[in-house]
């Protein structure tokens, strides 16, 4: 995690104010050196400004400590009008302006481990907050909330001890990693060691993200970056249902943050969480105001007309072609605000709208028409839409946009006649041309979610590359799918009744959030147990064993070492392929990877007579071997029905072998395993 600040610019957090801390890769920094930077006084001579100025532009893309010194020992003997002095020997000699820009390139911990210690004098430069604010700054990019980060950088930099603060994240990096190399050590205590890294929050993200970048040559690449991407996933899961949980205690959240917590399920290492969606569309205004800076001036109406004009103009609503409806990716807000093509759903393109639009003061909401959301602006402040003073209450009527589809005004008639041929009758009409509530707009989303769920999984064998709908999220698709699936579970567990004591219309969704955690997500264990379990503490319900059951049995089976299967038999010496061998079924055509085996089959009798195993030409009397498919599941495929194939890259299934395997040998064609305590001579 630490660099030097040359190579630190792009953890640099976006925040924009008033310091002036040197920054290496400024073009001006350099020869404004002895008047401008951090901690310089003002009142030093005009000939050591002038001569730290010189030295400084000579040396601006050399920036070494050892040629400063050289410098100023040359422009001393060089320059100098009055009778020749010593030049500087040491650290010491040199003036403390000097010493502090020099300061600014040696890595952090070893000021604070060696620098520091060295003098007094020393003690006192190392110990400038401007210098670890700098740090601070250009080291981290993401904050946990906690710190209330922007604040801080936004206030006086006497009122935080930097340097302690700095400390802190210093001591949670390599902590993180230390308990991220435990993690891929064994395949015992991981969820443990996950909530250790979660209750990080996201202090553990920057780490987690250079191990999830880990260099193609590391010894471990893709079980490193697996797993850094798995804790991240939790992280960001856990910060999700704290979103949605704040909700459900009648907070009131901005409605990107409320469906931005779909994004989190699906984000992995990829830019586009709750705060860069917020910067996303601050930056939108932004332009905005450039492109019509008398907006401030207008009315509500001609103000919201303003705002839905420029994201059509800008393609920043909508979707290129009806086809793509259903795509997955139309559902996440980040992803629409961040793809080339900013596809959205209609809910989506509203969201978008009433987050622009509230920035600049219009109240807009989300109105929740069936099959087709659209945006609502109402009068505010007793001023009428048009400007004018209200006088009675047909005057405060809204406006209705429809951010999806156009650039115009809806007319309110054109909404009721569409109601009426839903079937709606008129008296019920009102009812669905208010406001939506949050928590509705959150259901929504989870359902059209859902749809796109079903209709992938049902026209899967489709193997024609223009089939909608589609998955182009950040990672396997597959696993992708499941993500989003399994976000949408949430949601629905979440939001399904209110008040929230009535928890039946919740109990269906129990075993399917259950069945998710115990095959994928079994790091979620501490999640299941905040936001389920209380709901059935009940011990005569059927749930509150069903729940205490299944996290006992997860738990359990992580807490306990894996049998070891070594070849040490006739029988397991002749067992033909072994683990980390790629293979294609023979009877299914898909790509797996053995990740274990058995000398025969090791299933019930129901299990082989449900998989016709006994109609195999040799039957149960064969090598059975676990695999890792394509698609994320875990099958067990008997031995005639593997083919083994040697891909220069199995690239379905690079993002997903982590799980099991420390990287691809290009040469051998083979994964080379990860899982030695279970099968060591594989």
């Amino acid at each position: 995690m630490l660099m030097s600040p040359a190579k630190s610019n792009k953890y640099a957090i976006p925040v924009m104010d008033n310091d002036t801390s040197p920054h290496p890769e400024s073009s001006s920094w350099g020869h404004n050196i002895a008047l401008h930077a951090p901690g310089l006084p003002h009142h030093k001579s005009r000939e050591n400004s002038l001569r730290a100025a010189t030295i400084h532009s000579q040396c601006a893309y050399s920036p070494n400590p050892t040629y400063i010194l050289q410098m100023a020992a040359t422009r001393a003997d060089s320059e100098s009008t009055t009778p020749r002095r010593q030049p500087p020997r040491s650290l010491n000699d040199l003036p403390d302006e000097i010493i502090q820009h020099i300061l600014y390139f040696v890595p952090p911990l070893d000021i604070i481990l060696k620098v520091q210690r060295t003098s007094q004098r020393l003690h006192n430069l190392c110990s400038q907050p401007l210098l670890w604010r700098y740090h601070c700054r250009v080291q981290f990019k993401y904050w946990d909330p906690k710190h209330r980060i922007r604040q801080k950088f936004l206030g006086g930099v006497g009122d935080v001890d930097w340097q302690a603060l700095y400390a802190h994240r210093a001591k949670v990096d390599l902590e993180t990693t230390r308990i991220l190399d435990s993690t891929l050590e064994r395949q015992v205590d991981r969820i443990q060691k996950f909530e250790l890294i979660a209750d990080f929050g996201y202090d553990a993200k920057d780490t987690l993200l250079q191990h999830c970048h880990i260099d193609e040559e590391a010894e471990d690449v893709l079980a490193r970056r697996y797993y850094a991407n798995a804790i991240l996933d939790h992280v960001h899961r856990t910060k999700a249902l704290a979103e949605w949980e704040k909700i459900l205690r009648g907070e009131d959240i901005p409605i990107e943050r409320a469906l931005g917590s779909f994004d989190l399920f699906v984000l992995h290492d990829q830019p586009g969480d709750l705060l860069e969606i917020s910067d996303l569309l601050d930056d939108i205004v932004t332009r905005l105001c450039v492109e019509t800076p008398d907006i401030a001036q207008l009315c509500a109406r001609k103000k919201a007309i303003a705002v839905v004009k420029f994201l059509r103009a800008y393609n920043l609503t909508g979707i290129a072609s009806e086809i793509a409806y259903r795509d997955l990716q139309n559902n996440y807000i980040g992803i629409a605000l961040q793809d080339q093509g900013h596809p959205s759903l209609p809910l989506i393109s509203v969201a978008i709208f009433c987050a622009v639009a509230q920035r600049l003061g219009l109240d807009a909401k989300c109105c929740g028409i069936p099959n087709h959301v659209h945006a609502m602006i109402c009068p505010r402040n007793n001023e009428s839409l048009d400007g004018g003073h209200l006088t009675n209450d047909n005057n405060a009527e809204p406006m209705y946009l429809d951010p999806y589809r156009s650039d115009a005004e809806v007319p309110v008639w054109n909404l009721q006649v569409m109601l009426a041929a839903w079937g709606i009758q008129e008296v019920d009409q009102p009812l669905f041309l208010h406001e939506s509530s949050t928590a509705g707009l959150i259901v929504r989303t989870s359902r059209n979610i859902l749809a796109t769920v079903h209709e992938f999984r049902g026209q899967v064998a489709n193997t024609d590359d223009n089939h909608h709908p589609t998955v182009r999220l950040h990672a396997n698709p597959y696993a992708d799918l499941d993500n989003a699936f399994y976000s949408a579970l949430w949601a629905n567990f979440l939001f399904a009744t209110q008040p929230r004591s009535e928890v039946r219309s919740q109990r269906h969704f129990i075993p399917l959030i259950l069945e998710k955690f115990e095959h994928l997500y079994p790091m979620d264990a501490s999640l299941i147990e905040q936001y389920i379990c209380p709901l059935f503490n009940n011990p005569s319900v059927a749930e509150h064993w069903e729940l205490h059951e299944a996290l006992r049995v997860v738990r359990a089976a992580d807490q306990t070492p894996k049998q070891v299967t070594p070849r040490d038999t006739l029988a397991a010496r002749a067992i033909k392929y072994k683990v980390g061998q790629v293979f294609r079924h023979r009877r299914y055509n898909y790509m797996a990877v053995i990740t274990g085996w058995d000398v025969e089959c090791g299933m019930g009798t129901d299990w082989c007579a449900h998989n016709h195993v006994d109609l195999l030409s040799r039957g149960r009397n064969q090598s059975f071997f676990h695999a890792l498919v394509d698609d994320t599941s875990i099958r067990y495929v008997a031995e005639e029905n593997i083919e083994i194939i040697e891909p220069e890259v199995p690239i379905p299934l690079m993002s997903l072998a982590g799980r099991f395997f420390k990287r691809w040998d290009q040469e051998n064609h083979v994964f080379i395993s990860n899982i030695r305590d279970e099968y060591p001579d594989d």
